[in-house]
């Protein structure tokens, strides 16, 4: 979406400023908005928007085939039981998929847990 926008903002640039403005702006419009369009791709992942690490901690199931095991309190992502980011609450123990999440639940356990 950002791309497009980038482009038209380049063409209308372009126009404005001419030679050799007329095909770097779109260019440049272009590969600034495919920028932010992958940005925000990769921060719309669940609920915490975290860039680093993959898609946010790695502690998360990405395949079909691989063994299922419960989902992250917070954001509802599948994660594995050996997952680092582990907490206690009530005399059970969650599992995240990222530090954000486990962050979210130590600051208030009883609004996630049912």
């Amino acid at each position: 979406m950002l791309c497009c926008l980038g482009l038209f903002a380049g063409f209308a640039l372009g126009s404005i400023f001419g030679n050799p403005w007329t095909l770097l702006g779109p260019a440049i419009g272009f590969g600034l908005g495919l920028v932010g369009d992958i940005k925000i791709m990769r921060g719309n992942h669940g609920s915490h928007g975290n860039f680093g690490g993959g898609c946010c901690g790695g502690e998360h199931l990405h395949e079909e085939g691989q063994e299922k095991d419960i989902n992250d309190p917070v954001c509802g992502m599948e994660v594995r039981k050996k997952s680092k980011f582990k907490a206690e609450f009530g005399g059970k123990s969650y599992y995240f998929c990222s530090q954000a999440c486990l962050s979210k639940f130590q600051k208030d356990p009883s609004r996630y847990v049912r």
